[in-house]
């Protein structure tokens, strides 16, 4: 009882906390002047912020009743029902002992993503895939989860029943992890949920190589991403290392921007690519994962006696799954900042390198069509926002005119 409250504490009331601050800005916010959205447009984007912060606030109240029946009930349970498995192979009972784990936390947060996606999205004009394609995607999702989480999980329990001071080298195969990602997602997992296709726009094509040549960028290719078949939402992005980096535009960002515009947006992109930005927040990631493995590899016996458990390579996992949350919320604000930084150099790069009013024209564009609302709560913003508010940015590049134009 003592860790879920301290988890309570520390980690559901804050979340609470912002919750409530941010509904209640939002309310006042919606019925004041329209601001940079046209006026209908306006109290649309904060009637989706409003419901969607209404959704999290109940997640953040169902993954703390969650959590308590795990650290009171559901772990004790669940280890005496694998005890036979575990008898007769340890490293095998750990490993179905986290999958289970696992999958009945998936399987319990599909009712809200449901929600989210077919109710919500496709009320405000969003979400264009239906039951079906839904359907699939999760199916995807679980089996990916079973094969290569399964597979891990052998190393992961490999490492801490065998290898002294087992964090530091869970925590090598964990950044291990976080490269090959980035390295595979491109090629083996996006295409999973997507279909990607060459440019076929010839002129199009001829503009981005030659803007990717400017600033020494090699790319496998730029692809078409058929994201419109579950999304209305724009985005571009550059995605990979080495050899299979390659530019992603999705369908919805080509029909909805112009040329120029589309051309500063990749320039904004390749700004972060010219700092170095990915290295950076994957450098901020590992000293993130340095600390939890750290507090998990070393937490005092007496922590497991408060929730009625015995230290062993599965609970060990579960801990790190658990409290990741709890590291992770605190370090939002210090990732939030940096990253807006890195946010404000890329627009300062794709600017330099297209044109300042084509990439705030491309902004304004992405903001109104993705329901954006341009305000939020300071505290909130500091935790929450990757990315600095519209206006904040049209500052920045000396264009915050066309805003009110």
């Amino acid at each position: 009882m003592s860790l879920v409250i301290l988890y309570g504490l520390f980690l559901s009331l804050p979340k609470l906390f912002l919750s409530l601050i941010q509904l209640n800005f939002l309310s006042k916010e919606k019925t004041k002047p329209a601001y940079i959205l046209p006026s209908d447009d306006f109290i649309k984007a904060a009637n989706y912020a409003i419901i969607r912060e209404k959704i999290s606030l109940f997640e953040n109240i169902f993954d703390f009743i969650l959590l308590g029946f795990w650290l009171l009930f559901g772990l004790n349970y669940l280890q005496s029902l694998l005890t036979p498995l575990s008898s007769s192979s340890p490293l095998l009972g750990s490993v179905v002992f986290v999958l289970v784990f696992l999958l009945f936390q998936s399987l319990i947060s599909i009712p809200f993503s449901a929600y989210k996606t077919l109710i919500i999205d496709k009320r405000f004009g969003f979400s264009k895939g239906g039951l079906k394609l839904f359907i699939l995607d999760t199916l995807k999702s679980l089996i990916l989860l079973i094969i290569i989480g399964g597979i891990l999980l052998f190393a992961f329990v490999f490492i801490i029943t065998n290898i002294a001071n087992w964090w530091l080298y869970a925590l090598l195969l964990s950044i291990a992890l976080i490269l090959a990602t980035n390295l595979l997602y491109p090629t083996l997992i996006a295409p999973l949920f997507n279909k990607f296709t060459p440019l076929d726009n010839e002129d199009l094509k001829n503009s981005i190589q030659n803007l990717l040549e400017r600033v020494g960028f090699q790319s496998s290719g730029v692809f078409v991403m058929d994201a419109s078949k579950r999304d209305g939402r724009l985005n571009a992005y550059f995605a990979g290392f080495g050899k299979t980096k390659r530019v992603v535009l999705f369908d919805t960002l080509i029909k909805k921007i112009s040329k120029e515009s589309l051309l500063a947006v990749l320039g904004h992109e390749l700004g972060h690519f010219k700092h170095n930005d990915i290295y950076k927040m994957i450098g901020f990631m590992v000293i993130m994962l340095s600390i939890l493995f750290f507090i998990i590899g070393n937490l005092p016996n007496e922590i497991f006696t408060l929730a009625n458990l015995e230290p062993s390579p599965h609970i060990f996992i579960i801990f790190l799954l658990l409290f990741s949350n709890l590291i992770g919320f605190y370090f939002m604000p210090i990732f939030s900042f940096f990253s807006c930084k890195n946010e404000f150099n890329a627009d300062k790069f794709g600017a330099e390198l297209t044109s300042k009013e084509d990439l705030a024209k491309a902004l304004l564009v992405l903001v109104k069509e993705n329901n954006s609302f341009p305000l939020s709560h300071p505290l909130y913003m500091r935790f929450y926002y990757s990315h600095p508010p519209l206006m904040a940015r049209l500052i920045a590049l000396n264009c915050e005119k066309m805003a009110i134009s």
